[in-house]
């Protein structure tokens, strides 16, 4: 009886130690998955957020640069400012073409593809306007120059502006929502190393237990033997 009893007390022991392995391994997994989502979530606010919204501020930089070279253009009256202040607005285009391209492949929710395809249409119509008013300027038609750069071509660049800005607040509300899930992977990290020292101190009492009754069964047995 009492050798079935020490039997039964092992197989408790050893399944108490097997039950504190398979709880390791599966806390260490769900760690490691976790702070491997909390290193991807990180790495996606820089490179798809933190990079684009300098991207996007260059590119408004730029077009700003556009703006006042084209004002000047208008307001000159040498050919050799005309061709330079040209030079310039092409220069700041094509700059401004690569970094659009770059940014177009970061990854891009639903509502940045809606603004970028806005602002394509909205970068078209800026610049037919603006070679319109090169034109005009460049062939010395200075007064229907600066009329269609105060009229239509205020409100091209102002038409461009807008998807521009909501690029940059759809940055700031994306990277708010990864911080926010990151948050949440840390508390779950958090909770899972609690658990895990709780469940193996719950553990180590029921084993103390189990040890302590074993070797209060064999005093009581070495007694029972020292009487006879």
């Amino acid at each position: 009886m009492s050798w079935s009893f020490g039997i039964n007390q092992r197989n408790k022991v050893s399944l108490a130690f097997a039950a504190v392995f398979v709880v390791i391994i599966l806390a260490n997994w769900v760690v490691s998955y976790s702070m491997e989502q909390v290193g991807k979530q990180f790495q996606s606010v820089y490179q798809d957020r933190l990079v684009p919204s300098l991207d996007i501020s260059e590119i408004l930089e730029r077009y700003y640069q556009n703006r006042m070279l084209l004002e000047e253009h208008v307001l000159a009256t040498q050919a050799s400012s005309h061709d330079s202040l040209q030079q310039l607005i092409v220069a700041n285009t094509t700059v401004i073409d690569s970094v659009v391209l770059k940014y177009e492949q970061t990854y891009l929710v639903e509502s940045e593809k809606e603004n970028l395809a806005n602002y394509k249409t909205r970068f078209a119509e800026l610049v037919q306007v603006q070679d319109r008013i090169l034109a005009l300027s460049a062939q010395g038609n200075k007064a229907e120059a600066r009329k269609l750069y105060r009229t239509d071509g205020q409100s091209a660049f102002q038409g461009l502006l807008d998807p521009l800005h909501q690029l940059i607040k759809v940055q700031g509300d994306v990277g708010q929502e990864l911080y926010q899930s990151a948050n949440r992977s840390v508390m779950m990290l958090k909770v899972v190393s609690y658990s895990v020292i709780a469940l193996a101190v719950v553990i180590a009492l029921i084993v103390g237990t189990l040890l302590q009754t074993s070797r209060k069964l064999n005093n009581i047995k070495t007694q029972k033997y020292n009487l006879n």
